[in-house]
């Protein structure tokens, strides 16, 4: 089937054709004509399969045969990218039809969105709770609006949207069409639809599961190594651009700092980046400028990025929902895509959750080569006494330098990337209650850092690392301090006010 079977007016057919729509996916082959006949609709879908076009398309096809100049539609969204990407969709497929839309999202100057509402654009797409908090300045006159969408319905009921869209849905005409799209379709959204909705029809396609063209992997692995199998894998795999999905902003934030230690081109993004600051990222992302995102959930649903071509779930999903869609970022409009797991040992339940719904399609991987000599190796420098005489052949083995060689352009010299490993193995204290591997001593000229749980961290859950610095007396100690430990040694009466504090604990310190 072809757009043009659907009688659309002639500036979409345009606007279509400008942006290489031809034929309709299965969700808009199905929704399109319900929508155009009247009909209220609620479209249940996987991620990906073109839910968007399925509502804009009819909408603004009813919009161009019955122009009144004030806002006809409003679009509710969970997200900000996904509302400013629904925008600009409508700028895309109006663009000869002359169609207004404006985005009312949180981030966003107040003032601006102001003048586009009072102004009476065609289409609004908003975030529930900046769209309240217009509603709450303003006398906004939505008496002319004939269609409401609720998009994403059940990211926004995960969100907590759901109170703030039912106080929307008050001040709205009642004689409208509705239309709901979501991937799944919980209890409490039901709830919803029988509130706002008439004898909606049901689109669904396919149930909740991931597209056929994602291959998935999962790989059992100890979290103070996931960044090493990271880069093991970037090694490994033949790969454009990468989303890797992280549990936790703060946990966001220091993977994206680990990651650029090791010379990866890395932006992130989650929920406390100011507008402009998510934007960027996705700029620089969507451009291929950095072709690494490290993200919480907030980049899983909705957003439409070409050609991302593998996943990385560096935290296990919370359950098979969230996990697919997470995957559901590659693999989209029939390409192929690669989504990978890593499972620790907190990640188990998790994971078997995931394997009961999906577990069919899931292949589980062995670590990669350079990891598993990795570890051997490691095994081979601690010798036992009667091992003693093959020491020799140890320091000799050649393709240990040669694996240095070869990973230093990437990543920098073996100083730099000893600290970044270190802060990731203190970083899985907290997330696996796991103890780190033993680590031998090692006789450096400079002052050894050790991370330790700072016990003034008071936030619920949160724990916090500070460095401090342990000097060996013998090993290495600054000359200014050489002297000022001699001279107080020396000193028959102590010296007054702070200074004298400070250096009565100097011999301490050092003899401690």
């Amino acid at each position: 089937m072809k757009f043009t079977e659907f009688n659309l007016s002639q500036e979409l057919n345009l606007g279509l054709r400008d942006i290489g729509y031809e034929e309709p996916t299965p969700i808009q082959e199905k929704s399109i004509p319900l929508i155009l006949e009247g009909e209220d609709v609620i479209g249940a879908a996987q991620t990906g399969t073109g839910k968007t076009g399925a509502f804009v398309i009819p909408l603004m096809d009813k919009i161009l045969r019955d122009r009144t100049g004030h806002t006809q539609t409003l679009i509710l969204t969970p997200t900000r990218e996904l509302a400013r990407q629904i925008d600009e969709q409508i700028f895309a497929i109006g663009y000869h039809a002359g169609i207004s839309s404006a985005t009312v999202i949180g981030g966003s100057d107040f003032s601006e969105q102001v003048k586009a509402i009072r102004a009476g654009v065609d289409i609004i797409v908003a975030t529930p709770g900046r769209l309240l908090d217009q509603m709450n300045v303003l006398n906004l006159d939505f008496s002319h609006l004939k269609y409401l969408v609720l998009d994403e319905a059940d990211r926004m009921l995960d969100m907590g949207f759901l109170p703030d869209v039912s106080k929307i849905v008050e001040g709205l005409p009642e004689e409208r069409q509705t239309l709901l799209f979501s991937a799944t379709m919980p209890e409490a959204i039901q709830k919803v639809v029988k509130k706002i909705m008439k004898d909606p029809k049901r689109v669904e396609i396919e149930g909740s599961k991931p597209a056929d063209n994602v291959e998935q992997q999962v790989y059992r692995v100890p979290g103070n190594k996931r960044l090493q199998l990271i880069e093991a894998l970037f090694d490994d795999l033949d790969w454009s651009t990468a989303i890797i999905f992280t549990a936790t902003k703060r946990g966001t934030d220091e993977l994206e700092k680990l990651l650029k230690k090791r010379g990866v081109k890395a932006v992130s993004m989650h929920g406390d980046r100011t507008q402009e600051e998510r934007n960027e990222a996705l700029r620089l992302f969507k451009n291929k400028i950095y072709p690494v995102m490290v993200a919480t959930d907030v980049l899983a649903r909705g957003i439409d990025i070409d050609n991302v071509s593998l996943i990385i779930n560096y935290d296990v999903p919370n359950n098979s929902d969230d996990y697919i869609h997470r995957i559901g970022r590659t693999g989209r409009y029939d390409k192929k895509g690669t989504a990978i797991t890593f499972v620790t040992n907190s990640g188990e339940s998790y994971y078997r959750d995931i394997h009961r719904a999906v577990g069919n399609q899931i292949t589980e991987k062995e670590l990669p080569e350079s990891m598993r000599s990795g570890s051997s190796s490691k095994k081979k420098s601690r010798p036992s006494k009667e091992e003693k005489p093959e020491k020799k052949e140890t320091k000799a083995a050649e393709p240990k330098e040669t694996e240095k060689k070869e990973r230093k352009p990437r990543g920098g010299s073996d100083k730099q990337k000893s600290k970044p490993e270190k802060q990731e193995a203190d970083l899985d204290k907290s997330r696996d209650n796991g103890a780190p591997q033993k680590k031998e001593k090692e006789k450096e000229p400079e002052p050894e850092i050790v991370y330790v749980k700072d016990k003034s961290a008071t936030a619920a859950g949160k724990s916090a690392y500070r460095s401090v610095f342990k000097y060996d007396e013998h090993r290495f100690q600054p000359e200014i301090i050489q002297k000022a430990v001699k001279r107080n040694k020396r000193s028959l009466k102590p010296a007054k006010g702070y200074w004298g504090i400070i250096k009565s604990f100097i011999p301490k310190i050092f003899s401690s």
